[in-house]
């Protein structure tokens, strides 16, 4: 797995992962860091996703869900992102880094 990947994973990790349906600020950030992966052109696939909550004890609920978002940003499909400013400067720094 690449490393900036692997860095948005671990962003994603650091959320409320034990909930079946994350939480609003949750939900824009991890929307924003896949579609800003797609932009880098080092998109999360569902498998990467799914190897991952799966490794870290994500709730199951969760985890689809994160995985379905990344298959539909990688399909090009339209994704809304309620708030997108959950999504940081320094996050996106972070990951930049690492391409």
């Amino acid at each position: 797995m690449a490393p900036v990947i692997d860095k948005a994973l671990d962003f994603i990790n650091g959320m409320n992962t034990s909930v079946p349906v994350p939480q609003p600020m949750d939900e824009s950030t991890t929307k924003g860091i896949l579609k800003y992966l797609k932009e880098l052109g080092e998109p999360v696939t569902a498998e990467d996703v799914m190897a991952r909550g799966s490794q870290e004890g994500w709730d199951e609920g969760f985890t689809h869900k994160v995985a379905g978002w990344a298959e539909k940003i990688n399909a090009g499909e339209r994704l809304v992102i309620k708030d997108p400013e959950y999504f940081s400067a320094y996050m996106r720094e972070e990951l930049q880094a690492l391409v």
